[in-house]
């Protein structure tokens, strides 16, 4: 066997930094913890180590260096005094800046790429795929890639950014699902691609932005869209299922979307992926609304119109990428999230900065307004 490609399973006591990983760590409850080829860090570490029922985890033996320390011998001792919680935004780490650099750059070559296929000329899926690919790239694991996004404000090119979102979180999706790779790559380009009618509406970047609110001429222009992207990729060199997810990203399991009114059994899978990561980052990234607000709704106001595995699947593991994080409480008090509670995702324990533990499943007069 070669020896890139040979693995060994270890208990976490054993983790060191910059292991890799060879296989998603998966709790018992199906929860995605941490993908596949994520490289370990602290904080990844530390979500495993919140996971009571994970012990071990398969690693890329190429990626271990007997140099490293384990995780587990580098906590501070017992009788050592507890250190104050430190918190480093997220706009001022080095990592979001490479991010951040890599996304303006990304967004220009998918604004080029919009710009020739309107103008006639063609593209290929690969070439659209390592749009995604390369923003993927820059991070360590999913839940980087989701803070950052939410933590994006690119409101002057918003049809473009979302769409760049709503590529990278297609890509989580199909992932989390264990689709083959050459699903998760049509899940991605379908992400990218599922607002290119949009460009080219008669309407205003606001009107756009809140087209669901429109009303009359507009509104009828406005849901459109999705057929002005198929037409225009009818043509273009690209997988049939991504062609019909950009034309299907509105519709909804029960009939009630547009502009077709189909249901379920006439979805595709990429379809489905692509409908759900819409919809949430209009919430996020759009609406700026807390992600720990979307949770506590996002399920209820989307069953039975959304598919089912894939919004479950969704939601559940967005939660779990937030242990870890830092929120702002409705008391004022800024806490670190420790423990998701499977019953009620939007209402983890957190502790304060003080040390106070809180288990906001129980504590009805707290929640979390806002991320830190």
């Amino acid at each position: 066997m070669d020896s890139l490609q040979e693995t060994k399973r270890i208990s976490l006591s054993e983790l060191c930094p910059d292991m890799i990983l060879a296989k998603d760590a998966v709790s018992k409850s199906g929860v995605v913890i941490l993908t596949k080829n994520t490289r370990l860090d602290k904080a990844n570490y530390k979500k495993l180590e919140k996971t009571d029922d994970i012990s071990k985890v398969e690693i890329w033996t190429y990626s271990i260096d007997k140099r490293n320390k384990p995780f587990s011998g580098t906590e501070e001792k017992d009788n050592a005094p507890a250190a104050k919680p430190r918190i480093n935004p997220i706009l001022k780490k080095p990592e979001f800046k490479r991010f951040h650099d890599t996304y303006n750059k990304k967004l220009n070559e998918y604004k080029n790429c919009v710009k020739a296929l309107k103008n006639g000329e063609n593209t290929n899926q690969e070439e659209l795929y390592g749009i995604v690919e390369g923003l993927v790239d820059t991070a360590n694991c999913a839940s980087d890639l989701i803070h950052y996004i939410s933590y994006l404000n690119k409101m002057d090119d918003c049809t473009y950014s979302h769409s760049i979102n709503v590529a990278v979180l297609s890509h989580i999706c199909a992932t989390w699902l264990h689709l083959e790779k050459k699903d998760i790559e049509k899940a991605s380009v379908a992400g990218l691609l599922h607002d290119i009618g949009k460009t080219s509406l008669d309407l205003s970047e606001n009107e756009i932005l809140n087209g669901e609110t429109l009303s009359g001429e507009k509104l009828d222009k406005f849901k459109k869209h999705p057929e002005i992207g198929y037409e225009l990729l009818i043509p273009q060199d690209l997988d049939d299922d991504i062609k019909q997810a950009v034309l299907s990203h509105h519709e909804k399991i029960d009939g009630s979307g547009y502009p077709k009114g189909l249901t379920d059994k006439n979805l595709n899978e990429i379809s489905k992926i692509v409908t759900v990561c819409n919809a949430y980052d209009n919430l996020v990234s759009i609406k700026k609304r807390c992600p720990f607000d979307i949770i506590n709704d996002f399920e209820a106001m989307n069953i039975g119109r959304l598919d089912t595995k894939t919004l479950f699947q969704f939601t559940k593991n967005i939660t779990y990428t937030y242990v870890s994080s830092y929120v702002q409480l409705s008391n004022n008090k800024t806490a670190q999230i420790v423990f998701i509670n499977q019953n009620f995702l939007s209402r983890p324990i957190v502790v304060t900065l003080d040390g106070t533990v809180i288990d906001l499943a129980y504590d009805k007069t707290t929640k979390i307004v806002s991320m830190a």
